[in-house]
């Protein structure tokens, strides 16, 4: 997985991993002018190699993407699977399934602002990128990419009883709908929540889809506190 949190500054390319050298820069151009905004050429040109040797490396523009794409799922992966181990309780009980629920979606939400120039290559057209189909192994430490790992959560919750089978068919829709959704709001900056309104609003979100579910109120948990006012006027932005 590429590391890309110090990307080389342009003409300071000195390292043998021109690959992972041309996601970072990839990332950098993407924070700085989007994605639609830079070329491969460009790419090149702020490692201080020649375009030759990006596209030794990548066939397009397009490639590039999918790369940083493939490393963003990882990264997601990483991070869901992180704080799924962090989840208290007996694992296979309801609450310990509808908990895990709870900690995919903070870990997406949390990574898309953390890390807003994967998320968008992530879930933009670069998406549909052949390589994406087939996330090499090196990249899921875990062994699962996020889609999978949201799909075991869910069918926790029917193992255990919280859920009936019936209710589980298609909720990965539902369950990643409205997460993503949260992110993405968050993200573009149509809605600004601190740390503890994006708690409480994960915590609306979870009890939310659960009761939609079928799942019992004592297992939905409780009400969420009413997320800060301003927050719920998308054209009254409130800082963090």
């Amino acid at each position: 997985m590429a590391d890309t949190r110090s990307a080389p500054s342009r003409g300071h390319y000195h390292h043998g991993d021109l690959r992972n050298a041309l996601v970072g820069a990839a990332l950098k151009l993407v924070a700085e002018r989007g994605a639609e905004g830079f070329s491969l050429r460009e790419a090149a040109r702020e490692l201080g190699v020649s375009p030759a040797a990006a596209y030794r490396h990548f066939a397009d523009k397009a490639a590039l993407l999918g790369a940083v794409a493939i490393d963003g799922m990882g990264r997601l992966a990483a991070e869901m699977e992180k704080d799924l181990s962090r989840v208290p309780g007996p694992a296979g009980s309801a609450a310990h399934a509808a908990a895990s629920l709870a900690a995919v979606g903070g870990a997406y939400v949390e990574f898309a602002l953390r890390h807003p120039a994967h998320f968008r290559v992530m879930f933009g057209p670069w998406c549909e990128h052949p390589a994406m189909d087939r996330l090499p192994p090196e990249v899921l430490r875990g062994g699962r990419d996020p889609y999978q790992i949201l799909v075991d959560v869910l069918d926790a919750l029917v193992a255990s009883g919280a859920v009936r089978a019936q209710a589980r068919q298609g909720a990965e829709i539902a369950a990643w709908s409205m997460v993503h959704g949260l992110a993405s709001l968050l993200v573009d900056g149509a809605l600004e929540l601190g740390a503890r309104e994006r708690v409480q609003a994960m915590v609306l979100l979870g009890r939310t889809l659960l009761l939609g579910l079928g799942c019992r109120p004592s297992i939905a948990g409780p009400v969420a506190d009413p997320v800060d006012g301003d927050s719920r006027h998308p054209s009254r932005k409130r800082r963090c």
